[in-house]
């Protein structure tokens, strides 16, 4: 195998980057390699080329397609995506980076199509192969070999969050040894199913179960919904798609209602609850409640993957904004002289390079997060430290849910600030950040609603405070909350003791700051809980939400993804990599306090007087100024390839105004007169 180093190919010079890339203090190859590892980069660049063999992949530079046209590429790249093999499971497993590094090459290049392969090949079986037995094995076969494709249908039109509230039902008919699904009325419609609106054939569909007059919860059955050699829907549905959306619109969501549809009783993913052909219901669980969770165990995974799909396409708009502020070039100190690029100003940089050190952070822990899950999956198939398991999946799930909304969030902001700061060309269609703007927004809603989500964490946490309160050890699998068995420690006496910059900045200094900040949330949180007792619990967790327990799953996920990235750093034996890896820690973390944590840290006595925040924001404006060099190099060791990123003003040659030019002359309708101009001509005889 050829070295990644050697694979890794120098930039072009001669170009307007040239500038950046030569004031950088450490070589982008190696510091792609130190947070890669060579064989995710000699994969990563295998694929790439594989993808540039395929011409349906091509098709992402055409110029803006019809709405059919998005379906119909989306479904070609979807069936090309199933023939490579490099993005078969069996070859990511060889390496558990490999399925974080093919989510990110395939979302930065055809995000609608790689959901859409998803949802149809790997969240439709996985839900069969973890919720079904041995009678489902002619569904899995039947979606390998391409007979059949799902989708997945748990959402309704009036429920999306409150899962045990969905209206969809399945009653047994004993006499027909069948279950027959109904839908009460339109708000009870099975929505949002990416692939029902067109093409999908069979589906996952969350219904409640219904034997001898008794109700038994929320499960989930295999539904034939179209022909395969047809594609037209079966009687007894009404299925449409939902129309044009915001973003990812080669992926065809769609509805479904049931009216007396039967399908087989053996359609029941039996693996959690069955029922006898007289009707009896049978489960393993003696607890509804864990049978629910575990029948919603498959979405688990998605939300370690969506973190690391905000990643990826932050890390694309970031690289297109800082190249593109390295190139344009407003004012200067004299009017005669020389216009300086647009990266040299104060502002410039504060918009920009806190949201590329999060990029970073982001991406280290979302790679980290997957290959923990993907290591946990494995377990738990082939059943391994099984003592260990619930324990590991009860804080994954509270970390995925926390990660999730501020990997959503995060981006979500940088991805804007990006557009803005590439100012007017920045809303051009073919700059390319509206699409990643539009395609991201997904994120803050599929695979449970931000603000709802993060609920999963807070309340996670409160369990520990009891344990802090009489000082007992607290040990989780992946240890993000072992530093409360310290918590009464933490918060007496606590004060921000640095008093320069340089102090400010030191790991030393900011994790402390962030342990401080998650116990003192967890205190006032419990405390508020239990003075809204009167109220109920379901209140009292209403009214404890907004600035606790909401902040108290930000604050912790905060201090994990920065413990993570501090032992990355760690890692690191070039002294230049470390150096500006820390850089990066620092300014996130910084960033992070001053935008979000200010009132909270005063609140709570950890600063006083005005000194604390003048440093914290001195702090930030410095790292800028001396991560400014950097950033080129920072953005070319992560940046998609030219193909890949699709912009004229972020590729990788600098040369933004031939590029520009390029674009606006072949678009279409750039040169011509158009086709109603009679209209404009003879307006006044049509008064």
């Amino acid at each position: 195998m050829t070295r990644p180093m050697n694979v890794l190919q120098d930039f072009k010079q001669g170009g307007p980057l040239d500038l950046y890339r030569g004031r950088a203090r450490f070589d982008w190859k190696a510091l792609k390699l130190a947070l890669e590892t060579p064989e995710v980069v000699d994969y990563q660049n295998q694929l790439y080329a594989e993808l540039q063999r395929h011409e349906e992949y091509q098709a992402e530079g055409l110029p803006s397609a019809s709405f059919d046209e998005q379906r119909r590429r989306a479904c070609r790249q979807s069936l090309t995506y199933k023939s490579i093999e490099l993005l078969s499971i069996g070859y990511q497993l060889q390496n558990l980076k490999f399925p974080f590094m093919a989510t990110t090459v395939m979302m930065q290049l055809a995000p609608a199509s790689t959901i859409k392969f998803n949802v149809a090949h790997t969240l439709f079986t996985d839900a069969i192969r973890t919720l079904g037995t041995g009678r489902h094995a002619h569904f899995l076969q039947q979606a390998e070999e391409g007979v059949i494709s799902g989708c997945y249908c748990l959402t309704e039109i009036a429920h999306g969050s409150n899962v045990k509230a969905m209206r969809t039902s399945a009653v047994f008919d004993k006499d027909k040894q069948c279950f027959v699904l109904n839908s009460e009325g339109f708000e009870a419609a099975k929505c949002w199913a990416g692939g029902l609106g067109q093409v999908a054939t069979h589906a996952i569909v969350y219904a409640q179960l219904r034997s001898k007059q008794q109700l038994h919860g929320l499960h989930c059955f295999v539904v034939p919904i179209r022909d395969p050699r047809t594609l037209l829907p079966f009687p007894g549905l009404l299925v449409g798609d939902m129309g044009e959306k915001i973003g990812l619109n080669g992926i065809d969501n769609g509805f479904v209602l049931f009216q007396n549809y039967e399908i087989p009783k053996e359609n029941l993913l039996n693996k959690l609850g069955d029922v006898t052909e007289q009707g009896d219901y049978v489960t393993p669980f003696k607890d509804p409640s864990k049978r629910h969770g575990a029948a919603l165990g498959a979405l688990s995974g998605g939300r370690v993957v969506i973190t690391g799909i905000c990643a990826a396409y932050g890390v694309k708009a970031l690289t297109i904004a800082v190249r593109y502020a390295a190139v344009r070039k407003q004012f200067g100190p004299s009017e005669q002289g020389p216009e300086v690029p647009i990266l040299e100003y104060q502002t410039h940089q504060y918009r920009l390079l806190p949201h590329l050190a999060c990029a970073y952070l982001l991406r280290t822990f979302a790679m980290w997060l997957s290959e923990t899950f993907f290591q946990f999956s494995v377990d738990s198939a082939l059943g391994h430290n099984k003592e260990r398991l619930p324990e590991l999946g009860a804080e994954l799930h509270a970390i995925s849910s926390a990660s999730k909304p501020l990997a959503g969030w995060s981006m979500r902001d940088a991805i804007q600030e990006c557009r803005e700061a590439c100012g007017g060309h920045g809303y051009l269609k073919v700059a390319g950040l509206g699409d990643i703007r539009n395609d991201h927004d997904a994120n803050m809603t599929y695979e449970g609603e931000n603000h709802v989500l993060i609920q999963q964490t807070s309340n996670w946490l409160l369990k520990f405070w009891p344990l802090v309160e009489r000082q007992q050890p607290i040990a989780t699998p992946l240890r993000s909350a072992d530093f409360l068995s310290r918590g009464l420690e933490i918060l007496r006496g606590a004060r921000i003791k640095a008093r320069t910059v340089a102090e400010l900045c030191e790991p030393d200094a900011i994790i402390p700051i962030y342990q401080w900040l998650v116990c003192h949330l967890l205190q006032t949180t419990h405390d508020k809980l239990a003075a809204e007792g009167a109220k109920g619990a379901f209140w009292g967790r209403n009214n404890c939400q907004v600035f606790r327990a909401k902040s108290l799953g930000v604050a912790f996920i905060q201090h994990f993804v920065l413990q993570v990235m501090l032992e990355k750093i760690e890692q690191q034996s070039d002294a230049e990599i470390r150096a500006v890896l820390r850089q990066l820690f620092s300014l996130q973390a910084l960033f992070w306090l001053e935008k979000l944590h200010m009132a909270t840290i005063y609140q709570g006595g950890l600063a006083q007087g005005g000194a604390t925040a003048t440093l914290i924001q001195d702090a930030v404006l410095e790292l800028c100024a001396q991560l400014k060099d950097q950033a080129v190099a920072l953005v070319d060791a992560v940046a998609p390839p030219d193909f890949v990123l699709n912009s004229p003003l972020g590729a990788s040659d600098g040369q933004v105004y031939k590029h520009l030019q390029a674009a606006l002359l072949s678009a279409p309708f750039a040169l011509s007169r158009p086709a109603w101009w009679q209209d404009i001509a003879t307006w006044k005889s049509k008064l």
